[in-house]
């Protein structure tokens, strides 16, 4: 059965934008056949609008506007994935709903919903002292559409902090110096249930 193809579409910026604003275009063009998809369309569109308006400005070099810019790049991936999974319901693996959605039919042709196992052997590291940056890496897992990379200070009783990835591995800087983090992964298949890695600690130097 096919199913919406999602992050081997969107692994660069360009091809993110090009990608989810075909979405947009799609499924407002055949507004009829996804009835109860108004919100997450117009939540997908909104969020687009800011990651395109953000990475032009981080093109002048700001930090601040970079760190903006990954983050908002974070919410389209998370909006466009929740959409795909409102349109696999709807299609039913008809990839004909699926191209008039806007999305490309996978190969994959397993039919069931997988569960995501645990994910495993997450590694954190911190490659370039000084940087106030680690870098996470996981096992991957073939069936997943992203990687959710996630963390927060030890302590902290803060919500965590998700970075989508469309690879098994990221970079998350702009953390505090001299300060201990905890982090922890899941991948996002077509069953969006999480099954989190054990946590995993790193002290930022």
């Amino acid at each position: 059965m096919k199913k919406p193809a999602v992050s081997s579409k969107t692994g660069t910026e360009s091809k993110l934008i090009a990608y989810a604003s075909n979405v947009v275009k799609k499924t407002k063009e055949n507004a009829d056949l996804f009835t109860d998809a108004a919100e997450k369309v117009a939540l997908l569109e909104s969020v687009l609008a800011d990651y395109t308006a953000s990475r032009t400005e981080a093109s002048f070099r700001d930090m601040r506007q970079v760190v903006i810019k990954n983050q908002q790049a974070v919410l389209v991936r998370q909006a466009l994935y929740d959409l795909s999974l409102h349109i696999e319901s709807v299609a039913k693996g008809d990839p004909s709903i699926l191209l008039a959605a806007g999305f490309i039919p996978s190969k994959n042709k397993t039919s069931s919903v997988e569960q995501a196992p645990k994910a495993n052997d997450l590694r954190v590291m911190v490659v370039h002292p000084g940087t106030n940056t680690v870098q996470l890496r996981v096992n991957r897992w073939r069936p997943a559409r992203f990687y959710q990379f996630e963390y927060r200070k030890v302590g902290s009783l803060n919500e965590w902090i998700k970075v989508l990835s469309s690879k098994s591995k990221t970079s998350i800087s702009n953390l505090e110096y001299a300060q201990e983090y905890e982090f922890r992964v899941t991948y996002l298949g077509t069953d969006p249930a999480p099954n989190y890695s054990d946590t995993v600690r790193c002290l930022v130097s």
